[in-house]
């Protein structure tokens, strides 16, 4: 099991903006779907606060998506979602990762 692992899903995104993600991406894997990109680190800590801050200016505010960040070592996780051009950042108790995984895309009771 890896120490570290960071897992980021943005969606619609432009060529450009396409583009300029896999730039700042370099070491990650990365998979490009139309306007999604899936990316992955598993190993070693990396420098993912530089990531993110360069990440919201790069992108529109039609662009949207979810970045995971592991530490195991800790046992903590940080869920990163930009929305609008905003990243907002939250603790997640990595016991509970599961339950709260895209609960913003799971259909709502009425």
């Amino acid at each position: 099991m890896h120490a570290f692992g960071v897992y980021g899903h943005l969606a619609g995104l432009t060529e450009e903006e396409l583009r300029a993600c896999m730039a700042l991406l370099g070491g990650y894997e990365c998979e490009i779907q139309d306007d999604v990109l899936d990316f992955v680190h598993e190993g070693g800590f990396v420098d993912i606060d530089s990531v993110l801050d360069a990440l919201p200016p790069t992108l529109s505010p039609a662009a949207r998506g979810v970045i995971d960040i592991i530490d195991r070592q800790d046992w903590k996780m940080l869920r990163c979602t930009l929305n609008r051009g905003h990243l907002s950042r939250a603790a997640i108790a990595l016991d509970n990762a599961l339950d709260t995984a895209y609960a913003s895309e799971m259909p709502r009771s009425r």
